[in-house]
Parts: structure tokens; sequence; C-alpha cells
């Protein structure tokens, strides 16, 4: 496989953590590019979400790569279920013999409401997303949100990111399917929800169950941007 002793390289040099990195296509040719792996624990993998944003902006991630040290190369459930959520096919290498999985994203449809939360796999983002589909308008896989992001000094909903995914920032009053954006408790958004008319949003919050809610009173105070499809 292209590029195998320079990633193994990398996974010797993460080792015993796992390491990680994505395949990126920029003009025309796959290029793999490491990434710092930014979870608190040996037996998981997050990718630093500025290193995966900055590199997104250069070309188009078609893979990402991670290593199972002293392990088989099967996918875990989480394996599964993140790649199920990106949209981007796993490429899993078991360390340090190099055996390698790839593992296919299948896009299954999800109730909307009544979800248990699960960061990176049934939380706002998701949820929003989710539900734009059903009405039509189709937003990108997130990059790798990290938990917590706003924490960090992160942040996953300027105006130009969201400009991405096809909505600019409007001034006017709420419209059926404008996304919202809150921020609780902090200096940047961390929570996003749909709007659907007459006082009435789409959210789902951490620790609770999705579903519509009442913008008035509490949520209200919270809104620091209103953003319109505009492709």
């Amino acid at each position: 496989m292209q590029f195998i002793e320079e990633i193994k390289e990398h996974f010797k040099s993460c080792y015993p953590r796992e390491g990680c990195g994505v395949f990126v296509v920029i003009k025309g040719m796959r290029v793999w590019q490491p990434i710092t792996n930014v979870a608190e624990n040996n037996d998981d993998f997050i990718l630093d979400s500025t290193e995966y944003m900055n590199i997104s902006q250069k070309g188009d991630i078609i893979g990402i790569v991670h290593s199972h040290p002293d392990a088989s190369c099967k996918p875990s459930e989480s394996d599964i279920k993140y790649c199920n959520t990106v949209n981007i096919p796993y490429y899993i290498f078991s360390y340090p013999d190099m055996e390698l999985h790839v593992q296919q994203p299948e896009r299954a449809t999800k109730r909307l409401y009544g979800r248990e939360y699960e960061f990176g796999v049934n939380d706002c983002f998701e949820a929003i997303r989710d539900y734009l589909a059903s009405k039509d308008i189709n937003i990108p896989p997130r990059s790798a949100f990290e938990d917590d992001w706003w924490k960090k000094d992160l942040d996953y909903f300027t105006d130009k990111i969201i400009k991405d995914y096809g909505y600019i920032r409007v001034d006017d009053s709420m419209q059926k399917n404008d996304v919202l954006i809150f921020s609780i408790q902090a200096q940047v958004g961390n929570h996003c929800g749909v709007y659907l008319g007459n006082d009435m949003f789409f959210h789902h919050a951490e620790n609770r169950l999705s579903c519509k809610e009442n913008i008035y009173p509490f949520w209200k105070k919270y809104i620091t941007g209103v953003y319109r499809y505009a492709p």
C-alpha cells in the first residue's frame, strides 16, 4: 500500500498510543498526512481538530487512518459508529504487523425525536444535519470535533465554517429551517438547533433526548447567531 512505511513510522513514534492521520486528495494526488492524537487515554484516538480543519482547507479528506497497537485491525464498536457519522472510510492498521482493515461508512436512517445523547454520534450537530436532510438540505459531515471544545479555545461555529455548510448569517427575523447557534455559559457557540417556526426549534442537548422545544423564555437569551441556507 502507498505510504505504508511513512504510516508505520508515525505509528512507531506514537506507540503505545494510537497513531492517527488522514488521506487527503490535493491537486488530484492522494497524500498521507499524520495528525496529533489528542485523546486522553492510549486506547483511543481523537484527531486534533485544528490540524484536521487546516488540512481540509487544502484538499478533500478521503480516509481517516489510525492504529490498534498490539491488537488486531478489527474495528471497534466506536470505530464503526464514528465512521458512519463522519461518512469517511476508516483505515485501521494493527501495529506493529500492519494488517489493514478498511471500514466503509454506512449512513443509517435514524429517527429524529427521542434519541439518546452521545457526543459525536447523536448530538446537536448530528441532529440538525439529519433534520435538514429530511428537508432535502444536505450539509457535509462535520470536521473532527473535540468534546468540550469551548473550554479549549476552539470554535466550530464561526461564520466561515458555517458558510462552508451552505449557510450565511442573517440579521432579520428567524425563518423555518434557519440554523440557530447558542453560546451557553461560553464565549463561543457550543450548541445548535433548527428553527421550526412558531417559536419552536429542534435540537439535542447533552444528557437529554432530542426534541422540539420553545425558544422562549429559556433559550432565546443564548442565541448568538441565526443562519439561513444559501447554496
